[in-house]
């Protein structure tokens, strides 16, 4: 039944009317003692309809276990609102303001939306009418009241769980592989525990991947926590990642935004985590723990993302840096590695590699590249870089200085190379967080290079170019002492190398950087295994 703003006045002139009642119940925990008072509640609720002869009661909306500080959260309370819209019933009951809803706005705008389409609330305890003259401002008073009672429960439980921190209890259900939950403590499983240190053995003493030991696994038939056969690669990070086999427990891994909403973020800050010694017997050492963590983070700190433009989209990928120094090094003109494969196993066994550049959308030319032909390479560079050494600096000196020669971009004001880079890194962090249209960013980014290109194509005469003697004798130590310390053609590499770029399979620059500036050298490399030459071409010089 649905009533017009017209007819208020008389209704709540005759609370003695028939009325179509619903009642709401609720309450914030599945624990028993909770689930009774839920049935109290309910006999209350019998005891209030045989007080008032003109109530019709023609349903009931309970949730159970579930948290009054966000009505989006409870199904019978959502589900209530819509019956109300269909005009089921014209008056609500519940027990009082904090059954209903702990959230100030929820109650407020809740009880004016049913307000307008004719349906009253009436809280008992608090003998509120939703349809009387002040029931709305001492509704605001209640509704405030309970939902600072939420904010005193949340700090409660904090600091509950505080102290079970400091108390090392053991939280969760307990299905953890290597230990059975007996109480409130763990008791080691043996015959899982040593899957568990099998797999730590493998990937900190023999160096296997994640994928291999989920594989071998699976091929010696060991059980997962469940007592399945078949291991995913995200339950071997999860193990590799767990303190608890150490004997700890790690406390704060996530956290509720706030009280009134109370979602569960997940915390990526395990720096931030409270580790608490407990009673139960670890499976691992903690020196194997924490040699496996640094495995870990020596691998995802090897990451990287790279950005391209597909089809008017900003696609973005991560990329594992390679172990193997030529594959850190080598990368197409996008910046993109190239991938080192097997490429030939002759007779002797002896395996032979090449790096071989990823893409396969016809942007770059396919180019395959000799694993030996780079070592050569690098040898001879690290020879001539030494022989060099005078010019080398000099060079470096005044690409420093070149670096900073000043333009001026359309607007007017002067801008430095530097300053122009920084604009692209800008514009990619403003596109990545969705600030700007993929459509925008491409323009920009375009208009930024462009300037760029200018800045650069400046006329590049030496003689303006004054170099301070004392930056240049620091150069020259940088260099020497980056050779010196160098134990092997690969340590050099490692230290002065920040790129090499493949024009094809015989022709490549090596960007050589330090103390802030590049030199780039054109290499050529020809031949076959064992009877390759290599040809450094000194226009270099002249750049």
């Amino acid at each position: 039944m649905k009533y017009s703003m017209q007819s208020y006045p008389n209704l709540l002139l005759d609370r003695n009317r028939e009325r179509q009642v619903v009642f709401y119940g609720r309450v914030s925990t599945e624990h028993e003692a909770q689930i009774s008072a839920l049935e109290n509640q309910m006999q209350w609720y019998d005891t209030q309809a045989e007080m008032h002869s003109n109530w019709k009661v023609i349903g009931r909306y309970i949730d159970e276990g579930i948290t009054g500080t966000q009505a989006k959260k409870r199904p019978a309370f959502l589900n209530m609102i819509e019956d109300a819209k269909k005009g089921k019933f014209d008056l609500i009951v519940t027990r009082e303001v904090c059954r209903f809803a702990r959230n100030t706005v929820d109650t407020l705008v809740t009880t004016r939306e049913l307000r307008n389409i004719g349906i009253e609330v009436y809280f008992v305890e608090d003998n509120i009418w939703t349809m009387d003259g002040d029931g709305e401002l001492r509704l605001t008073i209640m509704a405030t009241l309970a939902q600072e009672e939420s904010r005193k429960v949340s700090e409660r439980v904090k600091a509950g769980q505080q102290i079970s921190r400091e108390k090392g209890v053991v939280y969760g259900h307990g299905n953890i592989l290597g230990y059975d939950r007996v109480g409130g403590t763990y008791v080691i499983n043996e015959e899982q525990a040593e899957t568990v240190r099998l797999i730590y053995k493998m990937y900190v003493e023999d160096g296997a991947g994640t994928t291999f030991i989920a594989s071998e696994l699976e091929r010696l038939g060991k059980k997962t926590a469940m007592g399945m056969t078949h291991w995913h690669v995200e339950t071997i990070t999860a193990i590799l990642k767990n303190p608890t086999y150490t004997g700890f427990q790690a406390y704060g891994k996530s956290f509720s935004n706030n009280y009134l909403e109370q979602k569960r973020i997940q915390n990526r800050d395990r720096q931030s985590y409270m580790y608490k010694k407990c009673d139960y017997e670890p499976i691992i050492s903690q020196e194997l723990f924490i040699r496996a963590q640094e495995i870990r983070e020596s691998k995802t700190s090897l990451c990287y993302t790279s950005e391209t433009i597909e089809g008017g989209r900003i696609i973005k990928r991560a990329h594992v840096v390679s172990r193997f120094i030529w594959a850190r090094k080598v990368v197409d003109q996008h910046g993109v590695p190239y991938r080192r494969s097997n490429w030939h196993q002759p007779k002797n066994g002896d395996k032979q590699f090449a790096y071989l550049n990823r893409r396969r959308d016809g942007s770059t030319k396919p180019i395959s590249i000799a694993e030996w032909k780079l070592e050569l390479m690098g040898e001879k560079v690290a020879g001539y870089i030494a022989e060099n050494l005078q010019d080398f600096a000099a060079a470096i000196r005044k690409n420093i200085e070149l670096k900073d020669k000043e333009t001026k971009d359309p607007a007017g004001k002067t801008v430095t190379e530097d300053a122009l880079t920084q604009r692209l890194e800008v514009l990619f962090e403003m596109r990545a967080n969705r600030e700007i249209t993929a459509e925008e960013y491409v323009k920009r980014k375009a208009e930024t290079e462009a300037e760029l290109e200018v800045l650069r194509s400046i006329e590049r005469s030496d003689s303006k170019i004054v170099i301070d003697p004392k930056a240049l004798a620091e150069t020259i130590r940088k260099l020497k002492t980056a050779l010196s310390e160098s134990a092997s053609t690969y340590d050099i590499v490692e230290k002065l190398v920040s790129k090499i770029v493949p024009e094809d399979s015989s022709h490549f620059n090596w960007h050589i950087r330090i103390d802030g500036g590049e030199v780039v050298l054109p290499v050529e490399s020809s031949g076959r295994k064992n009877f390759g030459t290599v040809t450094i071409h000194n226009t270099w010089k002249n750049k």
